[in-house]
């Protein structure tokens, strides 16, 4: 299934959408708040149909869906590879599984904003202040740091050009994650708002930069099927098999010399006993 995706193609095609997603949302963005000149206004202008459809600030549109589409491709472009795994017995089959089942969660979790919910338990155990005014990434951070020492062996197992994209887009994703996550959290609580440019600015990178790192992780899966499809259709070389004439010939040719060597050795090599004989009854005459 996954040889028949062009890797390069699709790394096209879905990069480019997740830019334009993100560059479409800024541009509505950034429009409402330059131009508004009063409170009103502003509030008239967030409330507008096109940003409920094509903000990434917001939820249940089609960034949100495109986004949700991606981790769920991801997730099953790593149980396809995880069932060939299986089938192969191959070493790493589980980290392949558990990939697909952490990619499924995280679809789930960008539709119902899932890690949100975390925000208050935090913030009964840390100021809700600074780079912690949304906190839930405090809970998600170490868990993605073990999650990554555990692959950490399978990342070294692969091909090295595979291996590395991978990592790659685990930063991407994570950099927006958490990383921007920390950005936001840091503006919103600067300028004591999230409708602001600098704010709308730091969360339209994070959409994007997660939306990237799960492309480049579909293109590093999609990659790795097509090296392994041309591992196993790759030709096995065989020895040349003589024709059956010629290994009759050579067997008749080896049986003639076999048989012409014991007649050579069965020929006496001088006179034999009854020409002595005969020369011993000349003498005596």
């Amino acid at each position: 299934m996954l040889t028949a995706i062009r890797p390069r193609r699709l790394l096209v095609v879905l990069a480019v959408v997740s830019v334009l997603l993100g560059a479409v949302s800024l541009v509505l963005n950034l429009t409402v708040l330059h131009a508004a000149d009063t409170p009103a206004q502003l509030a008239a202008g967030l409330r507008s149909g096109a940003l409920d459809l094509l903000s990434v600030n917001r939820e249940a549109n089609l960034p949100t869906w495109f986004s949700s589409a991606l981790l769920l491709a991801a997730g099953a472009a790593a149980a396809a590879t995880g069932v060939w795994a299986h089938r192969t017995r191959d070493r790493w089959r589980w980290h392949w599984s558990i990939l697909a089942v952490a990619f499924c969660y995280l679809a789930v979790d960008e539709l119902l904003r899932l890690h949100e919910k975390a925000n208050h338990q935090v913030a009964e155990v840390v100021d809700p202040s600074g780079v912690f005014t949304f906190g839930w990434w405090l809970l998600a951070a170490p868990l993605v740091a073990l999650f990554a020492a555990a692959y950490i062996r399978f990342l070294r197992a692969l091909p090295a050009p595979i291996g590395l994209l991978i990592v790659v887009g685990g930063t991407l994703y994570v950099g927006g994650a958490i990383g921007m996550e920390m950005v936001g959290s840091w503006l919103a609580d600067d300028r004591g708002t999230t409708v602001s440019a600098a704010y709308v600015l730091a969360t339209t990178a994070e959409e994007v930069l997660e939306m990237l790192g799960v492309v480049v992780f579909l293109y590093a899966v999609t990659s790795y099927a097509h090296t392994r499809a041309r591992v196993v259709d790759a030709p096995v070389a065989h020895p040349a098999t003589p024709p059956a004439e010629a290994v009759d010939g050579g067997v008749r040719g080896r049986r003639e010399d076999v048989a012409g060597a014991g007649t050579t050795a069965a020929a006496p090599d001088g006179p034999g006993p009854a020409s002595e004989i005969g020369a011993g009854s000349t003498r005596a005459a």
